[in-house]
C-alpha cells in the first residue's frame, strides 16, 4: 500500500464515521423530539379526561340547582314555606298558638 492509498482509505474511514455519527444525532434528535411529543400528549390526554369528568360533575350539579331553583318559583312551595316562616294562614282558618305555661 502506498502512501497516496493510505491517505485515501483514512479519509475514506473517517468519512464514513462522520456519516455515522451525524446519522446517529440525527436519529437520537428525532428520537427525543418524538418522545417529548409523546409525553405531552400524554399528559394533556390525562387533563382532558379531568376535565371532562369535572364538567360531567358540573353539569350534574347545575341540574339539580335549576330543579331547586324551579321549586322555589313553584306557588305551592312558596306557600308552604310562608306558612312555615311567617306563620301565615289562609282567610278563613283559624291560627292556634300554643303558649308554655310556667
Amino acid at each position: 500500500m502506498t502512501g497516496v492509498q493510505a491517505a485515501r482509505k483514512t479519509i475514506r474511514w473517517g468519512r464514513t464515521h462522520m456519516i455515522l455519527c451525524i446519522s446517529l444525532v440525527m436519529l437520537g434528535l428525532l428520537f427525543s423530539l418524538y418522545t417529548i411529543r409523546f409525553l405531552e400528549m400524554h399528559t394533556l390526554n390525562h387533563d382532558l379526561a379531568a376535565l371532562e369528568s369535572e364538567e360531567a360533575h358540573a353539569c350534574a350539579v347545575q341540574q339539580e340547582l335549576q330543579s331547586r331553583l324551579a321549586l322555589k318559583n313553584d306557588p305551592i312551595t312558596i306557600e308552604l314555606s310562608a306558612r312555615k316562616q311567617l306563620g301565615l294562614i289562609k282567610p278563613g282558618e283559624e291560627k292556634v298558638i300554643f303558649v308554655k305555661g310556667e
